[in-house]
């Protein structure tokens, strides 16, 4: 075998694996000065040989008795002539390690000397360098005045000695770690370095032990008696701890320390993991690993104590109090989005709306239970490429025909389900005029919702004429909903999918948020009788709306914990993108324009307020309000046509915004929602949202 060695640039070395011997002599090693007897390496060219081991010395070592930099090996001293070990103040000219900056030198012997190796080292082996320790594991008593030479206290139980020297260490103390990591000290690790009657930083009294453990860092000190405090009441474990409490020292009256289980000061005495330093909270000991929520979309929310290693997108905001959440410390979390909750918003909601399920669950992705995941749709014909599965064809359970997947997409199309703009791909029918995109697609029939107790089902009515009311947004509608069977809740999907715990939206640089206490407005109202509690009372104070600056009669609205923006229902589920009549190119949702000299709207032609949002297209420097561009009711499909028994020819659903003709039933101005007669030569019409109008047209009488 053949290397290169940096100690002798000029040559390869041999190795030869036996004893060396030139012109009838031992050679001796460049590097350690000693004879070799066994595998060494050899230059052929020229006298220069070195121990197998010397030949593979590492090029960088830390010491203990040198803590504060690292020591490099160097072929030679690094002065003029020879230089003097540090340790054993011999003189050599062979191999050395070396530090720089304090001038300091080992050689090779008392670099690897027993005790020395790395940091690693235990107390008894520097403590006491010139005699081997006999380890005693009997109960043996020393005598009186007989004190363990590193913590100074009396000597009992079993010891290490030197019956030369008349030095005792407690076992304990001979094998105190080297280096430790300490919730009194987090940032940085301690070591075990011999004490010059220092000042504990914890204790503030004076450390007399004949080592302390101290940080390089920061120069901080902590006494071995604190560094590992008697323990008592041995906890019971939880997520794979032990818990052990802490006492006080005597010169404290009390243990400061912030809880790594909760993240909230403690100023008693602490319980402490013995196998991972942790600190908590007596009553953090038994939080329970997984709970179970309906504050959250996902059922099952986890506790770890260490966020940023368990979760990659950490939200920086408690989805509970949306207060912001210090990810050093545990949370609760969800395994399946970025939900996080301070401990203490989930246990003040636990009584209510969480429950402790089985411990030590494996932590992994937890679905909703089997019995909410009803898909809406089936599947009629679907293909692979690889992996990969692509549904093609399926039967949705809100339209009389199969959906075809199209990736193709007119700038007019608007999804049957939501009544947004539609976006590729997404699932046409052939047949007709109908379109739902993939997000509608894809809702689950029953749903388990975080914000309301009972099941809500996702529903549809195929009447053309069916008009329903958002309970939460407050606008008419005409598309998939999700209803309750027990509280008649209606929630257009649209908001449905707008009520997350958090949702970032385009008007505004912070997240949003559903406020806690809004929450609960959203519960399940059994019997239906009296106010809902999302609808606002007379006098009830709602914060205006960011967006459009009004206060609506829903109660439910978004809110920035940053800042003092609040977002109305109506505002948070505008389209981003719109059409109007009056210009060939879509107008987008704009929250600011710059060149706003004389704000007006293009449609109305009446002034527009500059800090409430629009809808604009910059190319033809267009301006509208919301409402103009996209009319009364965006949300409900005009023109859907459909025969009565008590008139010859179908009637479509229309909106009437001027000319208002008189209804044929009551005489009055048809002036909204209208049923009109698709005949030209007929100009049959009645009012939709009067019960009396429409309801003449099916035979139905109400009592006078």
């Amino acid at each position: 075998m053949e290397i290169e060695h940096f100690s002798h640039p000029d040559h390869p070395l041999i190795l030869i694996n036996q004893v060396l011997e030139y012109s009838c002599e031992l050679v001796i090693c460049s590097g350690c000065e000693g004879p070799i007897w066994g595998p060494g390496y050899s230059c052929t060219s020229c006298y220069f040989f070195l121990h197998k081991k010397c030949a593979e010395l590492p090029r960088e070592i830390m010491r203990c008795i040198h803590p504060r930099h690292p020591l490099h090996l160097l072929p030679k001293s690094p002065y003029k002539g020879e230089y003097g070990c540090d340790r054993c103040q011999k003189t050599c000219k062979s191999f050395v390690y070396h530090c720089s900056v304090c001038e300091f030198d080992l050689d090779i012997k008392c670099a690897f000397q027993p005790g020395f190796f790395e940091v690693d080292s235990q107390a008894h082996q520097f403590a006491h360098k010139d005699h081997p320790l006999i380890l005693n594991e009997e109960q043996e008593y020393h005598g009186e005045g007989v004190q363990c030479c590193v913590c100074k206290e009396p000597m009992s139980g079993p010891s290490y000695s030197c019956t030369s020297c008349n030095f005792f260490l407690h076992k304990k103390c001979a094998e105190l770690p080297p280096e430790i990591k300490q919730h009194l000290h987090p940032e940085h690790p301690l070591r075990l370095l011999p004490n010059h009657d220092m000042i504990c930083d914890f204790c503030n009294e004076t450390c007399y032990e004949s080592f302390l453990y101290f940080c390089i860092v920061c120069e901080y000190n902590l006494h071995i008696k604190c560094a590992f405090p008697p323990c008592i009441d041995a906890a019971d474990q939880n997520q794979r701890h032990q818990f052990r409490r802490l006492m006080n020292p005597l010169s404290l009256k009390s243990i400061s320390f912030t809880c790594n289980a909760c993240g909230t000061d403690g100023d008693d005495s602490p319980f402490w993991c013995t196998m991972c330093q942790l600190v908590v909270h007596k009553k953090c000991i038994s939080l329970p690993r997984t709970l179970k929520t309906e504050l959250h979309q996902h059922p099952r929310i986890i506790h770890t104590y260490h966020p940023q290693k368990r979760i990659e997108s950490i939200n920086k905001y408690c989805g509970i109090c949306c207060r912001e959440v210090d990810t050093e410390y545990g949370v609760y979390y969800c395994p399946d989005c970025d939900f996080v909750a301070h401990v203490d918003c989930s246990g003040e909601y636990g009584d209510s709306a969480t429950e402790i399920v089985v411990e030590n669950e494996e932590e992994q992705s937890v679905t909703v239970d089997d019995q909410f995941n009803e898909p809406s749709f089936r599947v009629v014909r679907e293909i692979k490429h690889g992996e990969e599965r692509i549904i093609e064809e399926i039967e949705h359970f809100s339209h009389q025909h199969n959906l075809i997947l199209t990736d193709k997409v007119d700038d007019d199309l608007k999804c049957d389900g939501c009544m947004l703009p539609i976006s590729t791909p997404f699932y046409s029918c052939a047949s007709c005029n109908f379109f739902l995109d993939k997000t509608c697609i894809e809702l689950p029939r029953r749903k388990k919702w975080q914000y309301h107790e009972n099941q809500l089902i996702l529903s549809w009515s195929r009447g053309p004429h069916d008009l329903f009311y958002c309970n939460v947004c407050r606008q008419y509608f005409r598309g998939l909903r999700y209803k309750c069977d027990v509280c008649a809740l209606w929630i257009d999907v649209r908001c449905f999918k707008s009520l997350e715990d958090s949702t970032k939206h385009g008007g505004h640089e912070h997240p949003l948020y559903l406020p806690a206490d809004r929450k609960n407005i959203l519960r399940c109202n059994i019997g239906g009788r009296g106010l809902r509690p999302w609808v606002a009372a007379d006098g009830e104070n709602i914060p205006h709306c960011s967006g459009c600056c009004v206060s609506e009669e829903s109660k439910v609205f978004l809110k920035c914990v940053v800042c003092d923006f609040k977002l109305g229902m109506k505002c948070a589920t505008l389209p981003y993108r719109a059409r109007h009549e009056y210009d060939d190119h879509p107008l987008f949702l704009t929250y600011i324009n710059a060149n706003d000299y004389q704000p007006s709207c293009i449609i109305c032609e009446e002034d527009r307020d500059p800090k409430l949002w629009f809808y604009r297209c910059e190319e033809c420097d267009f301006d509208a309000h919301p409402e103009c561009a996209l009319g009364k009711y965006p949300y409900v499909k005009l023109g859907g046509v459909r025969t009565c028994p008590k008139h010859p020819h179908p009637l479509a659903l229309v909106v009437k915004t001027e000319d208002y003709p008189a209804c044929d039933t009551c005489g009055e101005l048809c002036d909204d929602f209208a049923l009109e007669c698709t005949d030209p030569n007929c100009s049959f019409i009645v009012h939709r949202n009067r019960k009396q109008c429409f309801n003449s047209l099916w035979h139905i009488n109400l009592p006078s």
